[in-house]
C-alpha cells in the first residue's frame, strides 16, 4: 500500500503511468469456477488469488472460465553498496481475456535480489528471480512456460556494474551505465510486457543512478552529488488498491547521494526502496522494495548496513465470483 511518509516519496507523475486505479468492479462473466491455491479475497463481483510463495508451486482450477485476468511480476534487483545504483524492478506481464480450463498449473514467484554491505569485494547488487506461469498441456494455448524477467542489479564502483533485467538497475560510479530493461524482450505471446533501462550514475561528485521500472526508465543521477529515483512502477485498472503498493507495481530502486552530500534518490511508486548516503538509514526498510510488489532496493554510498534488497514477485489472478 503507499504510505507516502515511509518513503517520502514525490508523486514524480505517478497518476499518469498504466490508467487509474478505478474501474475494477465492471464486467465479468463465466462464473462458478475456483482456484485451489494462494490468497483468496473477494471483492466487488470478483475473486482474485494472490500467489506470493512458490518455488516452484502448483494450484488447481475447477471447472472453466473465459476470461480471466493474470498479472505476473518478478522480484527486484538488490541495490549497489559503493556509489550505488538503485536496483532495476522486477519484469511485468499482463493479460486479460484469458481461459482458464480445469487442471493444475505451475508456476514460480522470483525472489528478491540479496542486499550488498561493504566492506565487501563485491559491491553491485543481485539480480531479482524470475516468476513463472506454465499451463497445462489441455489448455487452449497449448503447454507453455510464461515469464516474468527478474530486476537488474544496481551498479557499484566495481566492474561489471549495472546489470540488464527485467527492469534494468541504475549505474554506479564507474562504471556509470544503467542496466538495459529486457522484460519487452521476452517471447510472451499474447502478453503485455513492461520494462523499463536504469539511469546512469556519475563518477564525478560521485552518485548512484536510479533503477528502471515497469512504468519507464529511471532517473540519471540529476546533478553533483545527488541520486537518481527510481522509475515509478505500473498499475491497472482491473487489479484493486488492495494488492501491490496501491495497485502498483515493479518500481525502481533509488540511487545513492555522495556520502552525506547531496539528495537520496526516492525509490519509484510500485514498491521501489529509497537510495542512502553512508549515514545510518532508520528505519532501514525505507531502502528494501517491498515484498509481493516486485520493487527494486535502493542504492548505498558506503555502509556496513548495505544496500537495499529486492522485493518478490506476486502472481494474481482475477476470476468471476
Amino acid at each position: 500500500m503507499f504510505n507516502w511518509n515511509k518513503k517520502e516519496k514525490p508523486l514524480q507523475g505517478l497518476m499518469g503511468v498504466g490508467g487509474g486505479a478505478t474501474g475494477y468492479l465492471v464486467g465479468g462473466g463465466g462464473g462458478g469456477a475456483g482456484i485451489e491455491g494462494g490468497n483468496e479475497t473477494e471483492i466487488g463481483s470478483y475473486k482474485f488469488y494472490e500467489f506470493t510463495t512458490g518455488m516452484p508451486g502448483t494450484f488447481t482450477v475447477n471447472g472453466s472460465v473465459s476470461d480471466a485476468v493474470i498479472l505476473v511480476a518478478a522480484g527486484g534487483g538488490s541495490g549497489g553498496c559503493q556509489v550505488g545504483g538503485g536496483g532495476g524492478g522486477g519484469g511485468l506481464i499482463f493479460r486479460t481475456g484469458v481461459p482458464l480450463t480445469p487442471g493444475s498449473y505451475g508456476y514460480s514467484i522470483g525472489a528478491g535480489g540479496v542486499a550488498v554491505a561493504m566492506p565487501t569485494s563485491h559491491r553491485n547488487g543481485y539480480p531479482g528471480g524470475d516468476s513463472t506461469l506454465s499451463f497445462p498441456g489441455s489448455h487452449p494455448y497449448g503447454a507453455v512456460t510464461n515469464r516474468a524477467k527478474g530486476g537488474g542489479a544496481g551498479g557499484g564502483h566495481q566492474t561489471p556494474g549495472a546489470q540488464p533485467g527485467g527492469s534494468g538497475g541504475g549505474g554506479g560510479a564507474p562504471p556509470t551505465n544503467g542496466g538495459q530493461g529486457i522484460q519487452t524482450q521476452q517471447v510472451n505471446p499474447g502478453w503485455d510486457q513492461y520494462g523499463g533501462s536504469g539511469g546512469s550514475g556519475r563518477d564525478n561528485s560521485w552518485a548512484g543512478g536510479g533503477g528502471g521500472g515497469a512504468g519507464g526508465t529511471g532517473g540519471s543521477s540529476p546533478g553533483p552529488h545527488n541520486g537518481g529515483y527510481g522509475a515509478n512502477g505500473r498499475n491497472f485498472p482491473q487489479i484493486p488498491p488492495a494488492f501491490g503498493e496501491n495497485s502498483y507495481f515493479c518500481g525502481g530502486g533509488g540511487g545513492s547521494r555522495n556520502q552525506n552530500q547531496g539528495n537520496n534518490g526516492d525509490g519509484g511508486g510500485g514498491g521501489g526502496g529509497n537510495g542512502a548516503g553512508d549515514e545510518g538509514v532508520n528505519p532501514m526498510d525505507n531502502m528494501h522494495g517491498d515484498d509481493n510488489t516486485g520493487g527494486g532496493g535502493g542504492g548505498r554510498r558506503d555502509s556496513p548496513e548495505g544496500s537495499g534488497r529486492g522485493g518478490t514477485g506476486v502472481i494474481i489472478i482475477r476470476i468471476p465470483a
